[in-house]
């Protein structure tokens, strides 16, 4: 049930087996029907997630519309920084797109493996590092290319969003209506 979740720390650090028993222990483990939120605006993010089976959504309301700012699948991490990193509430909401099963790393045990041990302050910095390059890349996507320029770039780079994500969230996503996705789609076709 693990092995996904430390087969993804290994791409990232070599853990010995002491390490990822003491980092196993401080793992619980969620399930989260299809949309069900796993945090809402106005809470506080505790911790990060390992999304082990399902697809997630982040998005926060702008003048009542959702505005879709990122999509995790099978083996990645998810979270919302701005809360965990000063305990404040969430502006953000991140909701199951698909029935989910996840693993849930509390901040408070996390920190605790941090100053137990430089190995952990390591990989915790690794992950986080991961998750700040996948944001700035989108930051870019968006403000590098045309519309027609970012689908072609999903379905290049990412074509499960094509696949598993709903037209109207992926059209939020790329910076456009679902009305101008749609030509697009058809002119790329």
């Amino acid at each position: 049930m693990h092995q996904a979740l430390r087969a993804k720390l290994e791409e990232i650090l070599k853990i010995s087996d002491e390490d990822w028993k003491t980092f196993e222990s401080i793992l619980y483990t969620l399930e989260v029907k299809k949309a069900d939120y796993i945090l809402k605006t106005g809470q506080i993010c505790n911790g990060i997630y390992f999304l082990r089976e399902g697809a997630v959504r982040t998005f926060y309301l702008k003048d009542g519309q959702e505005i879709n700012t990122s999509f995790n699948f099978e083996n990645d991490f998810l979270r919302e920084i701005e809360s965990l990193a000063n305990n404040q509430p969430s502006e953000k909401y991140i909701q199951a797109i698909e029935n989910s099963k996840l693993f849930y790393i509390e901040k408070s045990k996390l920190t605790g493996l941090y100053q137990q041990s430089i190995f952990f302050q390591e990989l915790g910095r690794k992950i986080l590092e991961q998750l700040a390059i996948t944001e700035q890349k989108y930051s870019a996507l968006l403000a590098a290319n045309s519309p027609k320029e970012r689908y072609l770039h999903i379905l290049k780079n990412k074509p499960e969003l094509v696949h598993r994500i709903p037209l109207q969230h992926l059209a939020s996503y790329l910076g456009i209506s679902r009305e101008s996705l749609s030509r697009i789609r058809k002119r790329v076709s």
